[in-house]
């Protein structure tokens, strides 16, 4: 919208769905969210006027369908802001009593969804559940020594962009960017699977170049942004890459480039629950919306080669201490 250098998208990192079919934008670089319609037509900024909820650095974001309460991952505040979807700012979380007992100076969020009533956040070292009133309730961090670790270990992460959670079974789909892999986790905390490995030696071993985001389609896959992806045509960004729900490589798609049909760099993507897909294609500093049209191509034979032995089975690995997690059927025997 606009024409002046301040009323355009500076390179955009997040992106959502309403329940309305309005956009969402985190317009990073302008600090501030923008408000659209699915045509494009502008509605409203958050996080702009003077006083509380100024925006820094938004990521993530997501507007509950229940309240209609909109939620944003603000990584330069390290606070999540919350408003409505009149632009009204209501307030932030973490509550602040729990600032220094529960992260240090080390909450970070990239990442925010609501998920069965909780708001659910990805930080630097992992997910963070918080009851409305802005209180922790649950951690998937791991607390080695009593403080929160980052690594490449299963179980740990080091920053995990984004996140999806699957309506049907209650998955979560972690990004787990720097350690170049894509997690798959039960409701209850335990690793189902990981694709991809960490680096090692200071060099890239596995498929995966920096996946940022995650999505679950109305197909049950997966939708993977890696955004340093090279495609068919040299050493671009842009990748699609489609998972099955067990973490089998389905297909990839999209190219680099600066005109339309490509993605620069893109980060989160977003799917509005029907047929519209939404990209935010960072260094073209716009989001795109499409449809995807089936059958998908299937993976080259050179990718699906890079593909084989990425996917491992972390056995009895949880997100949650072992006093935490629920009991066996044969402890309830």
């Amino acid at each position: 919208y606009g024409d002046q250098p301040d009323e355009l998208l500076l390179t955009p990192l997040g992106v959502t769905f309403d329940n309305a079919g309005n956009v969402w934008i985190s317009n990073t670089g302008q600090s501030r969210v923008e408000q659209y319609t699915t045509e494009g037509g502008y509605v409203r900024s958050l996080g702009v006027e003077a006083g509380g909820g100024q925006l820094a650095s938004p990521y993530g974001l997501d507007v509950d369908p229940q309240t209609g309460l909109v939620y944003v991952a603000d990584y330069g505040a390290k606070q999540v802001q919350v408003y409505t979807t009149d632009g009204e700012y209501v307030g932030h979380l973490p509550a602040d009593e729990q600032k220094l007992k529960v992260f240090g100076d080390a909450f970070s969020p990239f990442d925010v969804q609501v998920v069965e009533g909780r708001v659910v956040v990805a930080s630097n070292d992992g997910l963070y559940f918080f009851d409305t009133d802005g209180t922790v309730v649950g951690r998937w961090v791991d607390r080695a020594g009593g403080n929160n670790v980052r690594g490449p270990e299963f179980g740990q992460f080091n920053f995990p962009d984004s996140f999806a959670v699957d309506p049907g079974t209650g998955n979560f789909y972690v990004a787990d960017t720097l350690n170049r892999r894509v997690v798959a986790i039960s409701p209850e905390g335990r690793w189902l699977w990981v694709s991809g490995s960490p680096d090692a030696g200071g060099s890239i071993q596995g498929f995966w170049q920096l996946p940022r985001s995650v999505q679950v389609g109305p197909d049950g896959n997966l939708y993977v942004v890696d955004t340093f992806r090279p495609d068919g045509e040299g050493m671009g960004a842009g990748h699609i890459v489609v998972l099955s729900p067990n973490g089998e490589l389905l297909s990839e798609f999209g190219r680099n480039g600066y005109t339309d049909g490509s993605f620069a760099y893109p980060d989160q993507i977003a799917f509005d629950g029907g047929e519209l897909w939404a990209m935010a294609d960072r260094q073209n500093h716009r989001v795109v919306i499409f449809r995807l049209i089936t059958p998908y191509p299937a993976p080259s034979e050179i990718e699906a080669d890079k593909y084989l032995g990425m996917l491992s089975n972390p056995a009895d690995t949880w997100s949650i201490p072992k006093s935490e997690r629920p009991a066996s059927p044969a402890s309830d025997a």
